[in-house]
């Protein structure tokens, strides 16, 4: 069926009507769905008969106390959800224009890879919204997730190796780089451009995890296991000045961006894997729906990007 019929026959189709149906897509039982909306469970079947009627097929089978989606009302009730949420997440951005609120942007980092990445955003939002303040907020990566599923930040940017991203992100790649990682200048891996997997074995690894209150850390990446490194040694540090400290100290070696390669004192040395095509990805992440106004302001600063444009990204 097209939407033009589905309009035709359903002109004055609600959002209460959809949620009702949500309800009872999600309980399977009539009465616990007329008790969670709060109407009678008369009305509420009457509601999804004609709701049937009007699309022009079944949302459930029914078989005496039983009830069960359709293969079609599964795939709708999946469609539904997500209109529902958009529903929500636009009138309350709305709201909040309307109420004349400032669209401040929260916006939460991990890693040193985010000082490549958005900077120049940053430098182009305020030019476009100069009433917005900006407030960073650097953490852990599981940490600032978290802050943002609690909509406690707007947006956050962070590498994306072992993360799962699905439908509930709306993802941005900033960039991409090869790995790379820094040892000490009085080691056999010092001045050479690769190095083996091999030769890393039973080096400690020193992890830049940022601000995260979490003192167990968390694993190595599955990158580091499919080197052959998943039984090294590993020491959490908060920044990457740390790292180097103790690289330079030749106790062990650390990944870096590229873009820090300049800035590393003289006598530390950076080299690649040998045969190793990772990359390592640094993305910007906001929640689906869309929830935040300068969430909305921000990633549209990133598309318009002549450079993203001009890659196709």
């Amino acid at each position: 069926m097209d939407m033009d019929t589905l309009s035709e026959r359903s002109p004055l189709m609600s959002f209460r009507r959809i949620e009702y149906f949500l309800s009872v897509a999600k309980h399977l039982n009539f009465t616990k769905a007329a008790r969670e909306c709060y109407v009678a469970q008369a009305a509420i079947s009457q509601q999804i008969k004609q709701f049937e009627e009007e699309l022009g097929f079944k949302l459930f089978d029914r078989g005496g106390t039983a009830v069960a989606l359709t293969p079609a009302g599964e795939y709708f009730a999946r469609q539904c959800q997500s209109v529902l949420s958009q529903y929500h997440g636009a009138v309350k951005q709305a709201r909040s224009i309307a109420d004349g609120k400032k669209q401040d942007l929260r916006l939460g980092i991990n890693g040193p890879y985010t000082q490549e990445s958005i900077p120049g955003y940053l430098r182009q939002f305020r030019q476009l919204y100069p009433e917005a303040a900006i407030h960073l907020r650097e953490g852990g990566r599981e940490e600032i997730l978290d802050a943002l599923f609690q909509e406690e930040l707007d947006v956050i940017v962070v590498p994306d190796y072992d993360l799962e991203l699905d439908q509930r992100f709306d993802v941005l790649e900033l960039n991409s780089e090869r790995a790379k990682f820094m040892t000490g200048p009085h080691t056999p891996l010092a001045g050479r451009q690769y190095v083996s997997p091999e030769e890393l074995v039973g080096q400690t690894i020193f992890r830049v995890e940022g601000l995260s209150e979490d003192p167990q850390g968390h694993p190595l990446p599955d990158y580091f296991v499919r080197l052959g490194l998943g039984e090294n040694p590993v020491q959490r540090v908060k920044t990457y000045l740390e790292a180097t400290i103790l690289v330079q100290a030749g106790l062990g070696i650390a990944a870096i961006p590229g873009g820090m390669e300049g800035k590393l004192a003289r006598d530390v040395s950076v080299f690649s894997i040998e045969g190793d095509s990772f990359r390592i990805r640094t993305v910007a992440l906001r929640l689906l729906p869309p929830v935040s106004v300068a969430a909305d302001h921000f990633f549209q600063v990133i598309r318009q990007d002549p450079e993203r444009v001009k890659q196709g990204v």
